[in-house]
């Protein structure tokens, strides 16, 4: 059996291309291409591992680089987004699609979404940055109609919802306080300190988990 043979355990299948280090060396192998190398310099082990990457993602193929060393190569790196990279990523090596980094495997980067919007994972400390992106939330009511004199309003739910544990916010349409009451999977009422006016009005509500 030969060493490329052997280090193709199950516990390691899942990883298309694996940066490590053996013998003081940094090594490249690829279990799903069959192939391992031997670098001369942690340049050379990137290099060689992105050509592997490179021939996967030729024939359309997404795949999981592993780094479990850290490197410190001299130029910058770009693996494409079929490229799905986890563990010490250098600074200078980059990505197309999703890179999982650090001691904690936090998610670094940004994703982009519709509308030139992008959210930001720089800090895992604060949670993300999220800019110039619309955050939809579909359960809403926009614009309910309120009846002149009513002090509560019920609100039915299109879908039932996991638990009651939400939160309920409330922009009336007139000068009043409110309160929730009744919280279930399939609706809540929202009582209001001062009727609705003469003539009816409205109120715009959301929920949050």
């Amino acid at each position: 059996m030969s060493f490329v043979e052997r280090i193709q355990l199950p516990v390691q299948s899942f990883f298309d291309i694996i940066i490590d280090s053996i013998g003081g060396s940094k090594v490249v192998i690829s279990p799903r291409l069959n192939a391992f190398h031997v670098a001369t310099s942690d340049d050379d082990a990137i290099s060689y591992a992105l050509n592997l990457s490179n021939q996967l993602a030729s024939a359309s193929i997404y795949h999981i680089v592993l780094f479990k060393v850290s490197l410190s190569p001299a130029n910058t790196y770009t693996f494409s987004s079929y490229a799905l990279q986890i563990g010490n990523i250098p600074g200078n090596v980059e990505s197309l699609g999703i890179q999982i980094r650090g001691q904690y495997f936090r998610i670094y980067g940004v994703i982009d979404v519709t509308g030139n919007g992008i959210i930001s994972f720089e800090n895992p400390f604060y949670g993300p940055s999220i800019q110039q992106t619309v955050v939809q939330n579909y359960i809403k009511g926009n614009n309910v109609a309120v009846a002149a004199g009513a002090t509560s309003l019920a609100v039915t739910l299109s879908s039932t919802l996991p638990s009651t544990n939400y939160a309920v916010y409330v922009s009336p349409q007139w000068n009043t306080s409110y309160w929730i009451t009744g919280k279930t999977t399939t609706g809540f009422t929202i009582n209001f300190g001062t009727a609705a006016p003469t003539g009816g009005s409205a109120l715009d509500w959301v929920i949050f988990f």
